[in-house]
């Protein structure tokens, strides 16, 4: 994984689900991580699908794009909205009603020879296929601590919500997990999402 100061980085325009346009701009190394830092369920919170990915060689050139855009958006801005972790940053780089200017900064990306997501969602897919072998460490060091009874319900809450993260990416975790961790964890009964 690159750090965060060099080698590669991502332009990114995350849109919220739902039916008004609002879009989050940004620039990161790893967008599961960064986007999963602004909503626990931030993948059911963000529509993917019509979220757009800049791939750049350096976080100079993803800095570069990433001030570009926010200045052709700047009447655009908007409150972050309330349902996302004010602790995560990026309060002014909230836009409404301006995925087509978006669209069409990234697309000009594109001509400009950078490699495009115009659907992060294959992208974001295939990072957390990667990070699978994590998932079920991850389970195990809590299934353990569940046994020790020295888990939190809020600790609780962020596993099930991992878990769930993973299983919209089509992750099956009785593929990952043994029978008896899911079951222990209460991740045995759900069918995602939930």
């Amino acid at each position: 994984m690159p750090s965060a100061r060099h080698g590669p980085a991502f332009l990114y325009v995350l849109r919220m689900s739902g039916a008004e346009d609002l879009l989050k701009v940004g620039l990161t190394a790893d967008p599961v991580a960064r986007w999963s830092g602004f909503h626990r369920r931030w993948f059911e919170a963000f529509d993917l699908e019509r979220s757009l990915l800049v791939e750049t060689e350096s976080r100079r050139d993803a800095q570069r794009l990433e001030t570009a855009l926010h200045r052709l958006l700047k009447e655009h801005g908007c409150p972050v909205p309330l349902t996302m972790r004010a602790f995560a940053g990026g309060a002014t780089e909230w836009y409404r009603g301006a995925s087509a200017a978006a669209r069409g900064f990234v697309a000009r990306c594109g001509d400009e020879g950078f490699t495009v997501h115009a659907d992060a969602r294959p992208h974001v897919a295939s990072a957390m296929y990667a990070q699978r072998h994590m998932l079920a460490s991850v389970l195990d060091q809590v299934a353990r601590n569940e046994r020790d009874g020295v888990l939190t319900p809020e600790e609780i809450a962020a596993v099930r919500d991992l878990a769930d993260a993973h299983r919209a990416f089509g992750a099956e975790l009785s593929a990952l997990i043994p029978a008896d961790v899911l079951e222990l964890l209460r991740l045995d009964d759900q069918a995602g999402g939930g």
